[in-house]
């Protein structure tokens, strides 16, 4: 029994190869029904074959389908969530938004913040951090989590931030807190 699930294997490697074996075995057993000219008859031994290989190809086809909308689906949840969740940012996260748009190519550092001076602890600016990174705007840094950089999503928002600061100051020099 072992081959059989060696081949299942195999048909879920090559979707493709699986795509074609339905497209024949659809072709052979419905052809010569629907164009009896040009699709021969198939041997009534084969037919149970033709038939089963259709529906095991058909099912397989169906639920890498259904498998695929589910993943999209779950992608395009995720998304919208992170969209609405994102919308909306506190003040600590808005100001680290901000310091980060004034370099957006070079991660922002936490060991480099003068947390003496600083209004909020190094905890708290992790956690920051976390949330925005929560939120899909900023990327942590996988081996050193001192290093946060922004994602293209961040970018956009932090462009966002820096034209209402613009706009809130009207050329003066007054600037998020961080």
């Amino acid at each position: 029994m072992d081959w059989l699930a060696d081949i299942l294997k195999n048909l879920a490697i090559s979707k493709t190869l699986v795509a074609a074996v339905f497209v024949t075995s659809l072709v052979m057993y419905f052809g010569p029904i629907a164009l009896p000219a040009y699709v021969p008859e198939l041997p009534k031994d084969l037919k149970p074959l033709a038939f089963a290989l259709t529906v095991l190809t058909g099912c397989l086809l169906l639920l890498w389908a259904a498998s695929g909308l589910w993943a999209l689906s779950h992608q395009g949840i995720r998304n919208t969530a992170r969209v609405v969740v994102g919308s909306s940012l506190s003040e600590g996260e808005t100001a680290i938004l901000f310091l980060m748009s004034q370099n957006p190519t070079v991660p922002l550092n936490l060991e480099d913040i003068d947390y003496s001076r600083a209004p909020a602890t190094k905890l708290e600016f992790h956690q920051l951090c976390k949330g925005l990174q929560k939120k899909g705007l900023v990327r942590i840094n996988e081996y050193a989590d001192d290093l946060v950089s922004l994602t293209e999503l961040g970018c956009e928002r932090a462009l966002q931030i820096q034209h209402d600061v613009k706009r809130r100051t009207s050329g003066a020099s007054s600037t998020p807190q961080v």
